[in-house]
């Protein structure tokens, strides 16, 4: 499994597109995917905040965890990986199929602080689980001028 820190930002264009997706995800009657665009499925996630972490548990059975990325960029976790489909060599006639099968992604904004090093990123038992734990607040002491002035006075 790869964890990954980048810090640039986010492109608009790519947000114009997911926000597309969701919109078409929403409609009736409509595909997810737009014609001619590969189809990438989202796992099941849950995500949610502790007093010393953001934890996001990704619903993914079958999966070798070397196929897993996870990617902390910026403020946004991205993971993503294929689940391989196996093919089978005797005719089927499916009565439900609701595996999903190819590549996946999932993007969770995080909404406050973290410390990318200290990252952990375990996949056990179908569930990939990450702890985003909370940047420490780092305490910044004014120094006073050297001359014994305020900063400001000489401006008068």
């Amino acid at each position: 499994m790869i964890v990954v820190r980048r810090t640039r930002p986010r492109d608009p264009e790519r947000v114009q597109q997911e926000m597309e997706a969701v919109f078409r995800t929403l409609m009736p009657g409509r595909p997810a995917v737009a014609n001619g665009r590969s189809s990438v499925w989202r796992p099941a996630l849950e995500v949610y905040e502790t007093a010393d972490a953001l934890v996001v548990s990704a619903e993914i059975a079958g999966m070798d965890e070397a196929n897993l990325q996870v990617v902390v960029d910026g403020d946004m976790l991205v993971v993503r990986g294929e689940r391989p489909d196996v093919r089978h060599a005797e005719k089927r006639s499916y009565h439900e199929a609701r595996i999903p099968y190819g590549a996946f992604g999932a993007e969770v904004y995080i909404p406050f602080p973290v410390d990318a090093d200290r990252t952990e990123a375990a996949y056990h038992n179908g569930f990939l689980r990450i702890v985003l734990p909370r940047s420490v607040a780092r305490t910044i002491v004014p120094r006073r001028p050297a001359n014994g002035t305020e900063q400001g006075e000489g401006a008068r």
